[in-house]
């Protein structure tokens, strides 16, 4: 893998069907959809947590048991970064015997997934029976069961991640750099300490994990309520860049006009591509980002590959967008 690539960020759109991908809190006969306002309008919203295991399932598909930790009954996880390919991209915090607290921070960062559409013009309240099995009781000459409501939606969902592919496989240590002698006689010497990477996993290693994620953006589908709500949530429109310096920039170049419409802003798109050029390294002379998208899912689809053709951007699909990136990368072939 290349070592001037210090991040990896991906944001997309993705169109869904009819579902309910995450509840909020409910009621007693009330399965609900997750909300934010904005502008005085309720738009639905996937957590970022969700989001989180969403793609940890997608990769523990690829794993062998041992590499994959299950949280125990108090929610921790095993902590063992050179082992568990899970605790080492998402963080964890923990407890080890005759050690104490651990905390690592996950080199992956990820969005919630925000609905781009209102609510009020996209949600329906399906109404749900719950019959019980074994003895039938008749009330009023019926079936006795349990009845529920659940809001269901379709939306354009945008979402993000950002990888630190440095701190991948390592954790920061602290380390003497320097010794201050105190002026005053009888005062300590004083420890100047900086913060250096270790490394946990071996290099290859290290690029394997890289590739399990991206793949697992691709094709992640361990959403809730799938029996009967079947949908898919991968990225339907998605930008991918390979970057010499960290930063979230990029995040900011999908937005819809607020016009009620599925319409991409167009100007915010090449107002933070031209930004964000300069933080992306090359590929045979060429910046390091691409796109991939299908048709169907914005109304301005021709305005918008107009606009990445003016900056030079491949269109692909959005697979092709992600597998040009891990060719870019020299991840190929490093799945398994």
């Amino acid at each position: 893998m290349r070592n001037d690539v210090k991040a990896i960020q991906l944001v997309w759109l993705s169109k869904t069907g009819l579902t309910n991908l995450n509840s909020g809190e409910g009621g007693s006969n009330l399965v609900d959809i997750k909300k934010f306002r904005y502008g005085g309008q309720e738009f639905p919203y996937v957590s970022g947590q969700a989001m989180r295991f969403y793609l940890k399932e997608a990769i523990r598909r690829h794993l062998r048991p041992e590499e994959a930790c299950v949280a125990d009954e108090q929610g921790e996880t095993c902590g063992r970064i050179a082992e568990c390919v899970l605790c080492d991209l998402f963080g964890f915090m923990t407890t080890v015997p005759d050690v104490g607290a651990l905390t690592r921070v996950s080199p992956v960062k990820v969005s919630p997934a925000m609905g781009l559409l209102p609510l009020e013009d996209t949600m329906v309240t399906d109404f749900l029976t719950r019959r019980h099995r074994g003895a039938v009781v008749q009330q009023q000459a019926e079936m006795r069961g349990d009845i529920v409501n659940v809001e269901l939606a379709v939306n354009i969902y945008k979402a993000g991640i950002c990888i630190d592919t440095v701190r991948v496989g390592r954790e920061e240590e602290l380390v003497q750099v320097a010794e201050q002698q105190s002026a005053k006689k009888g005062k300590a010497i004083k420890t100047v300490r900086g913060v250096q990477l270790k490394d946990f996993a071996p290099e290859q290693e290290r690029f394997r994990r890289i590739t399990l994620l991206l793949d697992a953006i691709k094709d992640f589908s361990d959403y809730s309520k799938q029996a009967r709500l079947l949908t898919d949530f991968t990225p339907d429109f998605v930008l991918v860049a390979l970057q010499h310096n960290y930063s979230h920039r990029l995040q900011k170049a999908i937005e819809l006009c607020n016009d009620g419409t599925a319409k991409l802003n167009v100007e915010r798109l090449r107002q933070i591509i031209t930004e964000v050029q300069e933080e992306l390294v090359a590929v045979d002379s060429k910046p390091a980002l691409w796109a991939g998208m299908v048709e169907g899912i914005v109304d301005n689809a021709d305005e918008v590959k107009q606009a990445l053709q003016d900056l030079q951007v491949p269109i692909l699909t959005p697979r092709q967008a992600i597998d040009a990136a891990k060719k870019a990368l020299g991840l190929e072939g490093l799945k398994q």
